[in-house]
């Protein structure tokens, strides 16, 4: 059965967390970069979107989920090219571009026209497990990122919190946790929040539970929702619940926000469960939360009798394309 598979790949995550990161062992850049560039679409380019929230850079890091590249980036670009099947069209025409600009290239797939392309340009290839879906795959995508900013020295020594993080996705506490939470979201429609600094978490949670359960969901980031969507809680048209992603070391500021929120919309209606992460690391910390909404997802599929394997409107797009 399909949703045993997919309980199966959730189960490995830990396994994929030390697989992506042995995927770049060997790539690093030597020269001087001016930005990041991190370009995928789907599961693929979520990866983009989580390292940003996960370094601090001097330098700007962008996410592309587009067919172009901005219009900023020049030789001393480093762009990394996502596909985990290797054959994404939007991603494999951000390569061409950055190969005619002269870019530093590094793929990250698990074949395809993308492994290809790298082998005949000679460009770095940091290659994942092949047999997975895109979204099961975000360890074994988003590691070699954080491999290859370590190899050059661009952020501090990473071993030690990958460890760490290794440790804290092996215990078996995520899947009754998601179960619990998506017996809250049956039939409901959810909205998760987070600070700024977990919005790529949040947008995680949003797009896992539109793939496995098929559902809509929607996700927005403090403080900036409260300067906006929240009085959209005003004039409810639809049934809602509100999932918030706190971590521990959020300001208190934004602690006060979420408190405050969480009362307001009580007011009009609208139940909310506030999840605080806690870890030995910013690693671990992102890493458990994408892990808890996971299984979220996985389980409220089952609460509505959903394979949450195939996507059969994303395939059906592409054969009209």
């Amino acid at each position: 059965m399909a949703f045993v598979d997919t309980e199966l790949q959730l189960k490995e995550f830990s396994e994929f967390i030390k697989l992506g990161w042995e995927a770049a062992a060997n790539v690093s850049v030597l020269s001087k970069i001016s930005n990041i560039i991190v370009c995928g679409m789907g599961g693929s380019g979520i990866p983009g979107d989580i390292l940003s929230s996960y370094v601090n850079l001097d330098i700007p890091i962008v996410t592309v989920k587009n067919y172009r590249l901005p219009g900023f980036v020049n030789n001393k670009s480093l762009v990394f090219i996502i596909s985990y099947s290797g054959n994404t069209e939007e991603a494999l025409s951000c390569f061409k571009k950055a190969l005619g600009i002269g870019s530093r290239i590094i793929g990250i797939t698990s074949g395809g026209k993308l492994k290809k392309l790298c082998e005949r340009h000679k460009k770095d290839l940091a290659l994942a497990k092949k047999g997975l879906q895109p979204r099961s795959a975000i360890p074994l995508l988003l590691m070699p990122l954080i491999r290859v900013l370590h190899n050059s020295k661009l952020i501090d020594n990473q071993e030690t919190y990958v460890k760490k993080a290794i440790e804290a996705l092996s215990k078996d506490v995520y899947s009754d946790m998601g179960k619990k939470l998506a017996e809250k979201l049956k039939d409901k429609i959810p909205i998760i929040y987070a600070s700024e600094n977990y919005k790529s978490v949040a947008y995680r949670w949003k797009t896992q539970l539109n793939e496995n359960a098929k559902i809509l969901a929607f996700s927005q980031a403090f403080p900036e929702l409260n300067h906006n969507e929240i009085v959209g809680y005003e004039h409810l048209v639809g049934d809602y619940y509100v999932i918030m992603i706190q971590d521990e070391a959020d300001l208190p500021k934004i602690k006060k926000r979420m408190s405050i929120t969480k009362g307001l919309i009580g007011e009009k209606g609208v139940s909310s469960t506030v999840i605080v992460i806690k870890g030995a690391c910013k690693l671990s910390k992102i890493l458990s939360a994408i892990h808890i909404g996971d299984w979220t997802s996985l389980h409220l599929a089952g609460l509505y009798g959903i394979d949450p394997t195939p996507v059969d409107i994303i395939e059906n797009l592409k054969k009209q394309l």
